[in-house]
């Protein structure tokens, strides 16, 4: 009885001790495959990234807002194991600090900033006069503010691949050459132009540490349920020629703004 209780406190004693111990490779992947963090993976474009990249065999850590709503993410999750789910608003501090922390010493070979506020299809027509201050306010700071911020902590992970890129998905809305003559999606617009911006700047100090930074934009993609967009193009159309132009980047590419059909650069 004496030798099983010193065995049972021995155990106890080792347990307690590995708690306290720093597990870093806790949150690794437990293989050599590429990894990949997607923001807004709960639909449309996110989610079709999430499928193309795990049946290429990637990790993938797919973010979203509200995990456990995320029903189509959740379904498809739970047939490939390559896929973890993890909880990220990107206006939330919080959530990015908790989510860098998880994963710090995790190389994340593609940082794919997905998530975005996009406008209604009606909104996105009203004139200056009808422009909503708020809707303006919240597009910054998702579309931009929020982006850089996830760029800030995830950055050294990238750092740390033999090839890491950074991609923000963008717009031609934000593009003063290509964009559509007419007045149209102010607070989409200027948000993406801020946010190509942001990227343009980042390309200067990524070029240092050879990783790849650019804007990436989709097309004008049907994306919402029940309409069709005249001359749009289908959501798994758009990704998989986006995953075609992310794959062939190089560094001649850094800092530029990239079309999603050929890789050719957009004009700011």
């Amino acid at each position: 009885m004496k030798n099983q209780n010193k065995l049972t406190s021995s155990i106890l004693l080792i347990l307690i001790i590995c708690s306290w111990l720093p597990n870093n490779n806790l949150y690794a992947f437990e293989n050599d495959e590429p990894t990949v963090l997607i923001t807004g993976s709960n639909r449309n474009l996110g989610l079709e990234f999430v499928k193309q990249f795990s049946k290429k065999k990637w990790n993938v850590i797919a973010t979203a807002r509200n995990p456990k709503e995320a029903d189509d993410l959740q379904e498809y999750a739970a047939n490939n194991n390559n896929i973890v789910i993890e909880l990220l608003d990107i206006t939330n501090n919080d959530h990015i600090e908790n989510l860098s922390s998880k994963y710090k010493n995790q190389t994340i070979d593609i940082l794919l900033n997905n998530a975005g506020l996009t406008p209604r299809h009606f909104s996105a027509f009203r004139k200056l006069s009808g422009v909503d201050e708020d809707i303006t306010r919240k597009s910054f700071e998702i579309n931009a503010l929020g982006t850089m911020k996830v760029i800030q902590a995830f950055i050294k992970n990238v750092e740390q691949s033999e090839n890491g890129k950074i991609i923000a998905l963008s717009s031609k809305a934000s593009s003063f050459s290509e964009r559509l003559k007419i007045p149209m999606m102010y607070s989409y617009a200027m948000s993406k132009a801020a946010l190509n911006s942001m990227i343009y700047s980042l390309s200067f100090e990524t070029k240092k540490k050879n990783v790849v930074v650019i804007s990436l934009s989709p097309g004008m993609v049907n994306t919402t349920p029940g309409t069709s967009i005249p001359s749009a193009i289908e959501i798994d159309e758009s990704v998989t020629k986006m995953m075609a132009v992310i794959e062939n980047l190089t560094m001649d590419q850094n800092g530029l703004f990239i079309d999603y059909e050929d890789g050719r650069t957009i004009p700011w």
